[in-house]
C-alpha cells in the first residue's frame, strides 16, 4: 500500500502546449478503454485531452494517460474505466500536451471533497421532510501561491484566465501519486498581507471533468 499524501516534494505543473488533434474512429466499453486512432505516434506515459466525442459524452473533456506499449493505431487509456458509459457513436479528438511549467511558489493545494446535492422526495404521505443525495457539486479546488506576478507560472495562469481557455494541471505528490485534472483557471494577479508578511495571492480552478489519479 502507497504512503499517504504529504505536502512534501510535491510538484504541481500547468499545460503550456498542445500538439496537432488527431481523430478518434473507436473507443471500446472496457475497464481500461481502448482508443482506435490512425498513426497516432503517441507513446507510453502521454497525456492527452479528449474532445468532441459523440455517443460516448461522458470521456469529452477529461485528461487521459497512454499506457505502456500501445500500438500504430491504438492505445490503451490507463485507468480510465469506461464499462458503464454510453456507447462510442463516432467523432472526437484526442490532443496532447506538449509542455508543462512548474509552480513554484504555491503554499496550499486545496481539493475539498465534492458535497452531493440533496433532492426532496418528500410526498403528501411523510410526517417530516425525505431526501436523497443527487448529483456531486461541480468540483473545485484552489492553490494560495507567494505574490509573484512575474514568475512564469503565475503568467501562464493569468493568460489562461484571460483566455477562458482549458489548462491541464498535473501534481505529482511526495508519494508518487500523481492527478490529473483539465480545468477552467482564474487567479494569480491578487495580493494579499499585512506589514511586514509575505504577499499571497490564490488561484482557483474549476474542473472540466472528474480527476484522473495514478499510483506514479
Amino acid at each position: 500500500m502507497a504512503d499517504p499524501i504529504q505536502l512534501l516534494s510535491t510538484k504541481v505543473e500547468i499545460q503550456t502546449t498542445l500538439g496537432t488533434p488527431k481523430v478518434i474512429t473507436g473507443i471500446t466499453k472496457a475497464t481500461e478503454a481502448v482508443f482506435s486512432v490512425t498513426a497516432h505516434g503517441f507513446t507510453a506515459g502521454k497525456i492527452l485531452i479528449v474532445d468532441e466525442v459523440q455517443g460516448m459524452s461522458q470521456i469529452n473533456r477529461r485528461p487521459i494517460r497512454v499506457k505502456a506499449a500501445p500500438t500504430a493505431d491504438s492505445f490503451t487509456a490507463e485507468n480510465l474505466d469506461s464499462t458503464t458509459w454510453s456507447t462510442y457513436v463516432g467523432g472526437g479528438t484526442v490532443t496532447d500536451v506538449t509542455g508543462f511549467l512548474s509552480y513554484e511558489t504555491l503554499t496550499t493545494f486545496n481539493f475539498p471533497e465534492p458535497q452531493p446535492n440533496p433532492e426532496p422526495i418528500t410526498t403528501i404521505h411523510d410526517t417530516e421532510e425525505r431526501e436523497v443525495f443527487g448529483l456531486d457539486s461541480a468540483p473545485t479546488a484552489t492553490m494560495d501561491s507567494h505574490a509573484q506576478p512575474l514568475n512564469a507560472a503565475i503568467i501562464e495562469t493569468r493568460k489562461a484566465s484571460l483566455s477562458k481557455s482549458d489548462r491541464v494541471i498535473k501534481a505529482t505528490f511526495q508519494n508518487g501519486n500523481v492527478m490529473l485534472i483539465n480545468t477552467k483557471v482564474a487567479g494569480g494577479r491578487g495580493i494579499d498581507g499585512a506589514a511586514g508578511e509575505v504577499a499571497k495571492s490564490q488561484i482557483s480552478l474549476k474542473f472540466r471533468a472528474p480527476e484522473q489519479w495514478f499510483a506514479s
